[in-house]
């Protein structure tokens, strides 16, 4: 099994390989949880999925803004065409986030190579500078001496575009983290979950240390070191509610309507929670 959202790591196997012990308490977690089989769509691909649709009720803040984690540590993926040609479109805006042309620049690359590398190398710098010159994501940036943010979400933005082309832009793995989704080798079938207390052991995140996913750890006093002001506690919401938006343009309105529904059906969501008039894919 693999990790689907993986897939196209820079590091291959070594991330996206789901470990034996791992498969079978994934294989054991849904045998025993309820589980709604529909029909994902991923960029333009369609997959049948069986999901745990009740993880998708618990609360969620992806509040980017007030978190020190460095969930941008990496580079996710051997970054798509799309992506590449938008920082293309937006190249001053880009390096004045992220620097990185400057710093090619000043390490003694030619602009020439620089825009060759963000064609054609696999973390669109050049392979020396990656985790090195070039720390954490390359499309990674800070705005102040705290959080760490997406510079190609921060563009869509500027330029007023929706979730939809929001979603088209960034690599999948980034707009669905921390969701999971585990795969069969032949990609015939996909587990859908969510980090959590059941979860935990098999998925690739460590529901424990991922205040988005977990209100109570906001509230210890380790989280509060790092992060002194916290997630506000009325801004978490069920996920389903927290990510509409990008559950619906990253899996296909199919997906996110048959979770909202069966959700509400069991009273795991109520019909009041629905009008969030702030999306989370839209903050600024």
């Amino acid at each position: 099994m693999n990790y689907f959202l993986f897939l196209n790591h820079p590091k291959g196997e070594e991330v996206y390989k789901v470990s034996l012990e791992r498969e079978e308490m994934l294989k054991e977690h849904f045998s025993r949880v309820d589980i709604l089989e529909t029909e994902v769509v991923i960029r333009g691909e369609r997959y049948r999925a069986i999901v745990d649709y009740s993880a998708f009720s618990n609360l969620a803040n992806f509040d980017c803004f007030r978190c020190q984690d460095p969930c941008c540590a990496d580079n996710p993926v051997v970054y798509e065409k799309i992506t590449r040609e938008f920082i293309l479109d937006n190249i001053d805006s880009y390096n004045k986030k992220t620097k990185n042309i400057d710093i090619l620049l000043e390490n003694g690359y030619e602009i020439e190579n620089i825009l060759k590398s963000i064609k054609e190398d696999r973390c669109m710098v050049p392979e020396e500078a990656v985790e090195n010159e070039i720390s954490l994501c390359t499309c990674s940036f800070k705005p102040n001496n705290e959080s760490v943010l997406c510079s190609l979400h921060s563009i869509c933005l500027e330029n007023n575009m929706g979730a939809k082309e929001i979603v088209e832009k960034k690599p999948l793995v980034c707009s669905l983290w921390p969701i999971d989704i585990i795969s069969e080798e032949d990609g015939s079938l996909l587990y859908i979950t969510v980090p959590d207390d059941f979860t935990t052991g098999f998925t690739i995140e460590d529901y424990y240390d991922t205040p988005c996913v977990n209100k109570e750890l906001t509230q210890s006093s380790l989280f509060r070191r790092k992060n002194p002001i916290g997630f506000l506690e009325e801004e978490y919401v069920p996920l389903i509610l927290a990510y509409g938006e990008t559950l619906k343009y990253s899996l296909g309105e199919k997906f996110y309507n048959d979770v909202k529904a069966k959700l509400l059906a069991e009273n795991l969501i109520f019909i009041e929670e629905l009008n969030i008039e702030e999306k989370q894919i839209l903050k600024k």
